[in-house]
């Protein structure tokens, strides 16, 4: 599971100008939120917090000024949005707005579409606007862990990453990028790599457990919400999986996060028998299913 490749670098492209988008046939017309949408974008995506945690904490984050936002407008009344980008993650609760909101990615495709699996679905086949993906990840659970259904019992040396862990925390996420997603972001631009694992360490969302210099286990987080946090990049060194790190590094950092946020969440691929036996018995359980486009 991971966001973090379409995300790391935007290429420099200028987005443009906030401008609007209208479908022949569709009566919603799309268009670049500001900030009088702000309590409306709000609204929606809290009206499944646990679904839209990532959209939610990029919002708390940024606002609507740092990164794209496009709602669709049915009637006047915002009812979907999409977060552009190299990393497009949608919330479409109605198929009928997935058209025009499609329209909007038209002159800047993405790398990457993540999100929930009718919703990205949707997107896709919403008037043909985007190219067919390279590859196609569905379905992705959408695990949720309530503070409550916690069966995990902490103990390992999990803690959060510091600058000081920086070069090696680098290596194991890229490690971990590369097996999962084919490839080797060192590779493609190692400065903004280091980058993306610096702002990770500085918002506190880098956890590692650590042995003589090496990491053993690690996770981020993709996500920060006073409600729902979201880990991403689950990683444990080759040599020593099967072993049990895997477990008690999950429950090391669940418990930590537990005692801070009710739940914590996180999506895998449906075919990683092995990570769905971990988290179900760390008291995961299944809330939805994502889908992860690649192009």
């Amino acid at each position: 599971m991971t966001l973090i490749l379409a995300n790391f670098r935007d290429g420099g492209r200028d987005l443009g100008p906030p401008s609007a988008c209208h479908d022949r046939g569709m009566q919603a017309l799309a268009s670049r939120l500001d900030r009088p949408d702000l309590a409306s974008l709000s609204a929606i995506l809290d009206s499944d917090p646990i679904q839209n945690a990532y959209l939610r904490s990029e919002l708390r984050l940024g606002g609507l000024d740092g990164s794209v936002w496009w709602g669709a407008f049915p009637q006047g009344r915002l009812r979907g949005v999409v977060l552009g980008g190299p990393l497009v993650v949608p919330w479409i609760p109605e198929p009928d707005d997935a058209a025009v909101l499609a329209g909007t990615l038209r002159d800047y495709p993405p790398r990457m579409v993540v999100g929930p699996r009718h919703h990205v679905a949707a997107l896709h086949h919403g008037g043909h606007t985007l190219p067919a993906p390279r590859q196609v990840r569905d379905p992705q659970p959408l695990l949720v862990l309530e503070r409550s259904a916690f069966t995990g019992r902490p103990g390992a040396p999990v803690r959060r990453g510091t600058l000081q862990d920086l070069d090696v925390l680098t290596v194991a996420a890229a490690a971990m990028h590369r097996e999962e997603m084919g490839v080797d972001p060192l590779e493609i631009d190692p400065v903004a790599w280091r980058n993306r694992m610096a702002t990770l360490i500085g918002r506190g969302w880098s956890w590692s457990w650590m042995e003589r210099g090496e990491v053993l286990f690690k996770a981020e987080l993709s996500a920060w919400n006073p409600d729902v946090v979201q880990i991403q990049g689950v990683y444990t060194h080759p040599r020593r999986r099967r072993q049990g790190i895997a477990t008690a590094g999950m429950a090391a950092l669940c418990g930590q996060l537990l005692d801070a946020i009710p739940a914590c969440s996180l999506y895998v691929n449906a075919y990683n028998a092995g990570a769905m036996a971990l988290y179900a018995r760390l008291g995961f359980r299944r809330w939805a299913d994502f889908a992860t486009f690649l192009h």
